[in-house]
């Protein structure tokens, strides 16, 4: 006998319910994950490639970057410096995210300055930064750390016998902040003193404009890592601006571009690609 129309309907009704009900239900789940993954920050060691940074073996860097208004992983990261014990510190933009409302400058403050208290303390912008440029300078600026937007300066490590290299901090690239001839001497100036150079810039595609000048390791953040990184796939979901480095090391013509995934966030949280601090160490 068939089936009437109506408990036809019904059935197909019902089989949709289910369908829409667990659909919720593991939409609900991921969101749950991506949120508890995006705030469990990790402390990672990273090695720099052998022969990266002739003259500074030893040289121990703690890297962060993109806190996105996320106090609580600045108190961690901050934790955990005090934990590493680095010999200088590198902060590469993106503080606040500047579609939020910025309240409690002085607790940002406080951790920039408990970081400081670690070790000598740098820093430059990212292109979140610009539109609160005001507050996120004094933030730095009170919190112990020296800006370098768009400067440089001799950097000195007493537990290597005061050996010295030059840091270079720019602009952002995105904002049209990045002006690398204010700080940077051409390459053929410096071929007879070839000063090791570190180069803060919180967009790695900076390194694109940079072929006329003498550097040897850049450090950026501004990627996320991708944020959502799904399982058999090999770029990042939420890659941008064609960026193929998305984390960790990088040889660049013959150089290294070393990339973090950042403390913070931006959207629902993070997938498989959770938020970190590094310590870096040249060999």
């Amino acid at each position: 006998m068939t089936p009437p129309p109506f408990s036809k309907k019904r059935s197909q009704l019902r089989k949709f319910l289910y369908a829409a009900a667990a659909a919720i239900l593991l939409g609900s789940l991921l969101a749950s994950y991506m949120h508890w993954e995006a705030n469990h920050l990790e402390f990672n060691e990273n090695a720099a490639p052998a022969g990266c940074m002739p003259g500074l073996s030893g040289l121990r860097i703690l890297v962060l970057s993109d806190i996105h208004t996320n106090l609580p992983l600045l108190e961690q990261a901050a934790t955990m410096a005090e934990q590493a014990r680095p010999d200088m510190i590198v902060f590469l933009g993106d503080l606040y995210t500047d579609f939020l409302r910025v309240t409690h400058a002085g607790d940002y403050i406080a951790q920039m300055k408990r970081l400081s208290s670690v070790a000598p303390a740098y820093a430059c912008l990212g292109n979140h930064d610009m539109a609160l440029a005001d507050n996120v300078e004094r933030v730095l600026k009170e919190g112990g750390f020296t800006l370098l937007r768009n400067s440089a300066a001799f950097v000195s490590i007493p537990r290597l016998g005061n050996v010295e290299f030059k840091l270079v901090g720019l602009g952002d690239l995105r904002e049209g902040d990045f002006f690398p001839d204010r700080c940077m001497s051409p390459r053929e100036l410096e071929e007879n003193s070839p000063m090791p150079t570190i180069v803060l810039s919180h967009n790695p595609k900076g390194r694109e404009l940079l072929g006329n000048y003498r550097w040897d390791l850049m450090l950026s953040g501004h990627t996320h890592g991708g944020q959502i990184k799904l399982p058999f796939f090999s770029t990042p979901l939420l890659a941008s601006e064609g960026e193929t480095m998305h984390s960790g090391f990088h040889p660049y013509e013959d150089k290294q571009v070393f990339v973090t995934r950042g403390i913070g966030y931006i959207g629902p949280g993070r997938f498989n690609c959770p938020p970190e601090i590094n310590l870096i160490t040249i060999p």
